[in-house]
């Protein structure tokens, strides 16, 4: 299946794979550099895949700007269905998030897993990939101290989000694609403001493979609803494959 922005593919992939963003907010900017996959295929149904982040936060206000490592994850994903002639595949899996980065600094701090399917339709040039997560929460984080004596202090309610991505691509050249993904996220419990409000995304790019097995994309992620996290997301991919 061709390469994405962020819906995850549908097929498991020996691959190492590099990731640029940067992402601008009302509150502060941020920029993230790191190895989103390394990924081993043993066999061509099952594969396992490690994400390392790090991130530069840079607030608007007074507050000084911090930099360190977000929280790693591990995926296993299997894929029961994998159909070359027609050119299509089904996948699930697990993904574990673990709270390596600092929840004091904003950079992370949370453990959690989260099940997920992931499909992928080929129409000669033409695809379809779509995904959807659902993540829970297993610690509860900082508790919330309160600021008048006598209040009890708080202890945040466990998140839960669902995120569903469905990506189009194009190829009108052997080596170049045209790619359009629209992102959702929608928080059903925790303690965020966009609680149970519809996050939408659009997010256009475009990829191209300078040498074999080796994939450059980049895009723009773009909300289209008022409820969003940021005014915009800048997304660069470099994959290996093996």
């Amino acid at each position: 299946m061709p390469s994405t922005l962020v819906t995850e593919g549908a097929t498991p992939a020996t691959e190492v794979e590099g990731t640029f963003t940067t992402s601008k907010s009302r509150t502060e900017r941020t920029y993230g550099v790191g190895l989103s996959s390394l990924q081993y295929a043993p066999v061509p149904s099952f594969g396992v895949k490690l994400a390392v982040p790090f991130a530069v936060r840079d607030p608007r206000d007074s507050e000084p700007t911090v930099a360190g490592i977000g929280d790693v994850s591990l995926m296993a994903k299997y894929a029961p269905v994998i159909l070359p002639a027609h050119q299509f595949a089904l996948s699930g899996g697990l993904k574990l998030t673990f709270p390596t980065g600092s929840e004091r600094q904003e950079l992370g701090g949370m453990l959690a897993v989260a099940p997920f399917l992931a499909a992928g339709k080929g129409f000669g040039p033409f695809s379809l990939q779509a995904d959807v997560f659902y993540s829970w929460q297993l610690n509860r984080g900082a508790t919330i101290r309160a600021e008048e004596e006598g209040e009890e202090s708080i202890r945040p309610e466990r998140e839960q989000v669902v995120t569903a991505n469905l990506t189009g691509t194009y190829s009108p050249l052997e080596r170049v694609g045209l790619i359009l993904e629209l992102n959702s996220v929608t928080m059903i419990r925790g303690e965020d403001p966009l609680k149970e409000r519809v996050q939408l995304y659009l997010t256009p790019g475009v990829s191209v493979e300078p040498a074999k097995g080796w994939n450059l994309r980049a895009g723009i992620q773009l909300p289209v609803t008022s409820a969003k996290e940021f005014d915009y997301t800048l997304i660069v991919i470099l994959t290996k494959g093996f």
